[in-house]
């Protein structure tokens, strides 16, 4: 006898709307919509649902405060997509300087298939787990260097080529899976910060990463997961360590030196362009700027440990 499968039933679930219906919604919670086509055709392309999240600051129990416009809450939506488009471009230059930073140490080390000994990792279960993972993107790949490798080295894959077929995800994973000696070796050399906070940061850009990359909410967002180890200077002046500045920080923190100014002036550049966003609203704290950039304010985080 085959099972039966309930189909769960609409008690409690919000009746569908279509766009004018949703419109209307709007202008009865307090909304003004200068442009019904426009606004029909953004909320066509964006989803209610989605489009809605960048309203929350903008209202009360569901009626909007005098004044707030459609054009508002999309100001909030692009805003936040720029956002987006810097964690992304950025996250790309932080995971390739780590897989760089990672591969040259652990291959001169440990020679160049030293990645495939389990002894020089921490947790075997771990190791063997990366190994599985890695050999399924190997498997799958048609990069030129992995045909290359496959094809005409038997299949023998030095570390700093195994290196680029792995997530940023599967990358953090990696190296919080060092010895200890290892992870604080690189930590040192290449960022200059205890280890711990090499670990936490990746951990964090790979969320912050994944968010951009599938089009997450930065604004207003609160309750990231893991919080992220901030320094004393950002703690002393009360950024929540679960929010996206906090992220951002992260991020910030795995960039090499001659990046880190650009991206400050992206996020700068943002709310220059969109400036009706507010700082706030994603952790910033005042003088957030000055706080990032002062000397070595990064490099402070040797004294916090």
């Amino acid at each position: 006898m085959k099972d039966v499968k309930v189909m769960p039933t609409t008690t409690g679930a919000k009746p569908f709307l279509n766009y004018d219906e949703q419109l209307a919604l709007l202008r009865e919670r307090g909304l003004i919509i200068a442009n019904p086509a426009a606004a029909k055709e953004t909320l066509r392309k964006t989803n209610y649902y989605r489009f809605s999240a960048y309203s929350l600051t903008l209202r009360k129990d569901d009626v909007f405060y005098p004044q707030v416009t459609f054009e508002d809450i999309e100001t909030l939506y692009h805003f936040d997509a720029e956002i987006r488009k810097i964690v992304f471009e950025f996250g790309s230059i932080a995971e390739i300087a780590a897989r760089s930073y990672i591969a040259y140490y652990h291959a001169e080390k440990y020679g160049p298939l030293g990645y495939l000994n389990n002894q020089n990792f921490q947790s075997e279960q771990y190791h063997a787990a990366f190994l599985q993972k890695l050999y399924q993107a190997l498997d799958k790949s048609s990069d030129p260097f992995v045909l290359h490798h496959r094809n005409e080295k038997g299949g023998v894959y030095p570390f700093w080529v195994a290196v680029e077929e792995i997530t940023f995800g599967a990358l953090s994973l990696l190296y919080k899976n060092m010895l200890a000696e290892d992870r604080a070796n690189i930590a040192r050399t290449y960022y200059g910060i205890p280890r711990k906070y090499v670990e936490n940061a990746m951990q964090c850009a790979v969320v912050a990463r994944n968010m951009a990359a599938h089009g997450g909410r930065f604004y207003n967002r609160k309750n990231l997961k893991p919080a992220v180890l901030l320094p004393v200077a950002l703690e002393r002046a009360g950024v929540k360590n679960d929010q996206s500045f906090a992220y951002l920080y992260a991020l910030y923190v795995l960039l090499p030196d001659e990046h880190r100014l650009t991206f400050i002036n992206a996020i700068r550049h943002a709310f220059r362009k969109y400036s009706f966003a507010q700082p706030r609203y994603l952790g910033f704290p005042e003088d957030w700027e000055n706080l990032i950039l002062q000397p070595g304010s990064a490099r402070r985080l040797q004294n916090h440990q």
